[in-house]
């Protein structure tokens, strides 16, 4: 209304000037001049801006100078009312309280490589089977990620458990040897498709796997199963064919869930080539650590680690392992096929629930 007065009073002034002599222009101009001033000055002196264009929705200044005055008329706003600045002040975290939440996520990550050491050294499987699930569901970490940090999990696990494992002579070179150099070929390809495939359907099928065999090992524990009499020193005699193959499909299972291979060789040397159960756990453990190797570098190039608490997980990890494979060496090899079996049985469980 102030605007559609003001354009009536200057069409107004405008047609007295051209009726009215000429001497009458600088007094019109000068009470023009005034009036617009009058118009314009709280434009000036609101802090919200024109209080006739409150109303009006504004475009955002393009210049260094409109910028700065809206800034500045931001700031005062804030000063004069500062309940309203509180809320967007205290939604955004602190730095003390990141660095406490890290370091919570990161003892929470050490705890797991922890418990996955301790139970993979013990049993050679290399703890993949636990860190995955564990970080999932514990620590809200996406699957991809959570499958490249269990790789660098399974490569100290394989690393601090396997000397235990040689010194006592349970662990054949020859026979991990074999199976390092098939998985090599195919743990790289498999770690590559961990981001290109979904293994939904891969896991259902390896958890009944677990399961069929869990129960056979159960029964072999029991003597409920001849199959597959064991002896000692099976790994120096046992045929190299079968073992390439074996270890090919080892190493693309390990590269594709993250898992150890454990739970795949232990079984398969126990029950098809004859190895002894704290044998076939040395083997595993030392046939694991270069395929681990790659899987690890690949993931990493990958991006599929997650940085913020792998260097926890894996010094958890180093102390279970060593752990684990100390207490392996006094169990009976009867108590270790039990363990064993039930382990992969919950393992099983968790692959066709997941």
């Amino acid at each position: 209304q102030e605007l559609r007065c003001s354009d009536e009073w200057f069409a107004s002034m405008s047609r007295r000037l051209r009726t009215h002599p000429r001497p009458t222009a600088p007094i019109a101009a000068l009470i023009g001049t005034l009036a617009a001033g009058c118009l314009m000055a709280p434009a000036f002196i609101a802090p919200s801006g024109p209080m006739f264009l409150s109303e009006a929705p504004r475009k955002p200044p393009r210049s260094f100078i409109g910028r700065g005055r809206v800034a500045l008329r931001a700031s005062v706003a804030a000063a004069r009312n500062p309940r309203k600045a509180a809320p967007a002040q205290a939604a955004a975290p602190s730095i003390e309280q990141a660095e406490k939440t890290s370091f919570g996520r990161g003892l929470a990550a050490m705890a797991i490589g922890a418990v996955a050491g301790t139970v993979g050294g013990s049993l050679g499987l290399g703890g993949g089977f636990l860190v995955v699930p564990a970080l999932t569901s514990l620590l809200a970490v996406e699957p991809r990620f959570s499958i490249g940090t269990s790789a660098s999990v399974v490569l100290a696990v394989s690393c601090a458990a396997c000397r235990a494992y040689v010194a006592r002579g349970l662990a054949s070179p020859r026979a991990a040897a074999i199976i390092a150099v098939a998985a090599l070929t195919t743990a790289r390809i498999g770690a590559t498709t961990t981001s290109k495939v979904n293994p939904k359907t891969l896991k259902k099928v390896f958890g009944g796997w677990l399961i069929i065999v869990s129960c056979l090992i159960g029964a072999k524990a029991f003597g409920l199963f001849g199959a597959g009499t064991s002896f000692p020193g099976a790994g120096e005699v046992a045929p190299v064919l079968p073992l390439l193959g074996l270890g090919a499909a080892t190493g693309f299972i390990s590269g594709l869930l993250g898992v150890g291979g454990g739970t795949v060789l232990v079984p398969a040397l126990t029950l098809g080539f004859g190895f002894t159960q704290p044998e076939a756990q040395g083997c595993a453990l030392l046939g694991m650590i270069p395929p681990a190797i790659v899987s690890t570098y690949t993931h990493w190039s990958k991006g599929n680690v997650d940085k913020g608490i792998v260097a926890y997980a894996v010094a958890g990890a180093l102390m279970g392992g060593m752990a684990g494979s100390m207490a392996a060496a006094h169990l009976p090899e009867k108590a270790l096929r039990i363990a064993f079996s039930l382990v992969l049985a919950c393992v099983g469980v968790k692959y066709l629930s997941s």
